[in-house]
């Protein structure tokens, strides 16, 4: 059995994008509370009317708690790829030294062309 196509008003749909774009509502929570049953209505809705689409909304939403652990998280792992790119250079300065060559690339060094 085929199922009717839903038909929504161009003020529904605005609506719908208001309530989810202000972060009123999740775009799975709108889908439910307006009984919508295309899984990406909403977001066509919004590209169709040319509106940015928030990051946030491809993530489910996390409560404190775990906003504070993926920070903490990110934090670490922004600190490591910091010390990465210390010891790196690092490596890079004492190989140029000991095998005097040179491997950084010279700020005033012309793009070949291809």
């Amino acid at each position: 059995m085929k199922q009717r196509q839903q038909k929504f008003t161009e003020t529904f749909k605005r609506q719908v994008i208001a309530e989810v774009l202000s972060g009123r509502l999740t775009k799975e929570q709108a889908r439910k509370q307006y009984q919508i049953r295309g899984k990406s209505l909403i977001i066509n809705w919004i590209r169709k009317f040319d509106l940015p689409t928030p990051i946030y909304m491809s993530e489910p939403s996390l409560n404190e708690k775990d906003l504070q652990t993926k920070i903490k998280r990110m934090e670490r792992e922004l600190e490591d790829a910091q010390l990465r790119a210390e010891a790196y250079s690092k490596m890079i300065d004492i190989a140029e030294r000991e095998l005097k060559i040179s491997i950084r690339k010279k700020s005033n060094t012309k793009q070949s062309k291809k």
